[in-house]
């Protein structure tokens, strides 16, 4: 079950949403939608998650993406009440307790992580997370730097005029984070770290 927590906590940071809990029970569901080019890790993701147990595959025609929900379950709406404490997904406090296992880093770096390669220039890993505060941000910062003894910036971006936030890995800090999460990252998001790898040692 461990397993399974740092999966949906990677998650629920990255691209996956938990809808409301039940009235009665109060059990949420994951939800999770990719690409059909990323079919392999949405079949990883329902092969690793159905300890909780998860309803098919589904592909919507026409729009080439595929997606599952997970059955109900009481620990999803536990972690809907952390993260979602007024509807809205946030970064709660209680995620320096939560966010502790490289698997984690790996799912959400697999769901919204990107690689700036430049050669002769840098290599460097960032995170999407634009659906959060500046605040949100800068506690994650603080977690990876706590948990993880990883160095990240908060980077502002303008996009139509509105300003998002991303967490940015300083060269200091590629290779360890390359290390962490290596083992866990899918063959089709080789193109997320293959480039770093091959770059280690060259000047």
């Amino acid at each position: 079950m461990d397993e399974v927590l740092a999966i949906l906590v990677g998650s629920i940071l990255g691209d996956g949403s938990l809808t409301p809990p039940s009235v009665k029970r109060q059990e949420s569901q994951l939800h999770v939608g990719y690409h059909e080019k990323y079919l392999p890790y949405l079949e990883w993701l329902h092969q690793k998650l159905a300890p909780i147990g998860v309803n098919p595959i589904q592909v919507k025609r026409g729009f080439r993406q595929c997606h599952f929900y997970t059955m109900p379950s009481g620990l999803l709406g536990r972690l809907y009440r952390i993260f979602y404490p007024n509807g809205v997904k946030v970064v709660p406090e209680e995620i320096a307790g939560l966010l502790v296992h490289p698997l984690s880093l790996a799912v959400w770096y697999m769901d919204d992580g990107s690689l700036d390669f430049r050669v002769r220039y840098h290599a460097n890993a960032t995170l999407a997370t634009f659906s959060f505060s500046e605040n949100d941000c800068l506690r994650l910062s603080n977690v990876l730097e706590r948990n993880f003894r990883l160095t990240t910036k908060v980077h502002r971006s303008t996009m139509r005029g509105k300003v998002y936030f991303r967490l940015y890995f300083p060269s200091e800090s590629m290779a360890s984070f390359m290390a962490l999460i290596e083992p866990y990252v899918l063959p089709c998001f080789s193109h997320k770290i293959l480039r770093v790898a091959s770059s280690r040692g060259k000047t």
